[in-house]
């Protein structure tokens, strides 16, 4: 057995003063939580184990990134300030065009140096190349759900059975860290035939699918001029609920689609900050939780965002709905935090196994120095993190009990050899 006892940290608490309690230890065990409490009430079993000092670190489940496209990264800020028709047929769709494995391998490496950096220890992707992202997944050591997208108005060009192939050799790879879907774009670039088959391929291999939903009120409404009713319905039409679909962005949703998407138990990944720099619009999200809609966060891709900081979603998701509603109880601090863990375990299929540091889950985790000043003085930690604190604050990031960063260091990954690569493959893309 391979154990890990992380001393001397702080742990949060809704019954402690301030919300949090100090003087803790986490012990993990095999890759997952064994205790999370107060040091003086652990009891060790016999056999050796490594300590690690957190120095009075926040410890704190690992965020979640509940919609990407991680290999993006490849085009920061290579084609903003448009809007999001103009950003993907003028600049996004060219460029990806030129894509290929070789550089959607080192994009989405650059990307997980960038993401565990700022805790994130899980994501959900759609993409290409998926054996490429799904190699860089297994290297990094993080926790992926990948889903082949597929994009088709005419036939699917051979997707679907391409992403059923990644399904047959990736899901379940890297130890069960990965999980494999496939992931119809939208229903503006898949006909209803595609949009049909995706869904019974899922339901025949038992996984999930994701889909861009009322990314825009344009999108959504031409949904509504072909189809005559709104993009959530005819996904509902077409079988696509009868299978966990995690739903990204929902600007546009209206209310019908949010008692739809409640009922039919769907999560919802949120992308604020690319809503915004693409000037989509702010997605209803009080109203879905208000709903009993389950909620992630998303950062989008880092074309669109323009980087993948779920602190910064964190932030947004709560004082977005503040202001747009003049409500300033509309989403709190918790609700925002929660979110980016359980919000983001449960969008990824996997509720009850990450997302929360208890016995039993598996051990992604991260640890939170909040001895800065932006930290002082403590009154209310969640509300610290979620309106002060940032991926700044971010000193280790740990997935299934392996510290993958630990203050600026990468113990799996040659980060300058990382970032050459990356320099490479967006010279390539985007030397002519």
């Amino acid at each position: 057995m391979k154990r890990t006892i992380i001393r001397n940290c702080m742990l949060l608490d809704d019954s402690a003063e301030h919300g949090v309690i100090s003087g803790a230890r986490v012990a993990v065990e095999d890759g997952r939580i064994a205790y999370a409490g107060p040091e003086d009430a652990y009891r060790p079993e016999e056999g050796p184990s490594d300590t690690l000092d957190a120095c009075g670190a926040l410890a704190l489940p690992g965020l979640i990134n509940a919609h990407t496209h991680v290999a993006m990264a490849l085009f920061r800020s290579a084609a903003n300030d448009l809007p999001l028709q103009a950003w993907l047929n003028d600049r996004i769709w060219p460029l990806e065009a030129r894509l290929d494995g070789e550089a959607v391998y080192w994009g989405t490496m650059l990307g997980i140096a960038e993401m565990l950096a700022n805790g994130v220890t899980a994501f959900a992707e759609m993409y290409f190349f998926m054996d490429d992202i799904a190699r860089a997944a297994e290297a990094g050591g993080m926790r992926a759900s990948l889903y082949r997208a597929v994009i088709g108005l005419y036939g699917d060009g051979g997707r679907i059975a391409d992403a059923v192939c990644v399904h047959r050799d990736w899901d379940g790879a890297g130890g069960g860290r990965i999980r494999v879907g496939l992931g119809p774009h939208a229903e503006y670039t898949c006909s209803t035939a595609v949009l049909r088959s995706c869904a019974e391929r899922a339901k025949e291999m038992g996984c999930g699918l994701h889909i861009h939903v009322s990314e825009t009120r344009r999108e959504h409404e031409e949904c509504k001029e072909r189809h005559g009713m709104t993009p959530a319905k005819l996904l509902k039409s077409l079988g696509l609920f009868d299978v966990p679909c995690l739903l990204a962005h929902g600007v546009a949703l209206e209310e019908g689609d949010i008692q739809l998407i409640a009922r039919s138990g769907q999560v919802l990944a949120h992308c604020p900050g690319s809503n915004l720099i693409l000037a989509s619009g702010v997605a209803p999200v009080k109203r879905m939780l208000d709903a009993g809609v389950t909620v992630a966060l998303g950062t989008d891709g880092a074309a669109s965002n323009n980087n993948l900081d779920v602190w910064q979603e964190m932030y947004l998701a709560a004082v977005l709905q503040k202001g747009v509603l003049k409500d300033a109880t509309a989403v709190t601090a918790a609700q925002a935090l929660a979110m980016a863990a359980e919000g983001g375990a449960k969008a990824l299929g996997c509720d009850g196994s990450i997302g929360a540091l208890r016995p039993g889950t598996r051990a992604d985790l991260i640890l939170v120095d909040t001895d800065r000043p932006h930290y002082w003085p403590l009154t209310d930690m969640k509300r610290h993190l979620v309106y002060s604190g940032g991926a700044r604050d971010v000193v280790l990031t740990m997935v299934d009990g392996e510290v993958l960063y630990d203050r600026g260091e990468y113990p799996k990954l040659d980060i300058k050899r990382v970032r050459a690569k990356a320099a490479e493959a967006a010279a390539r893309l985007f030397g002519g």
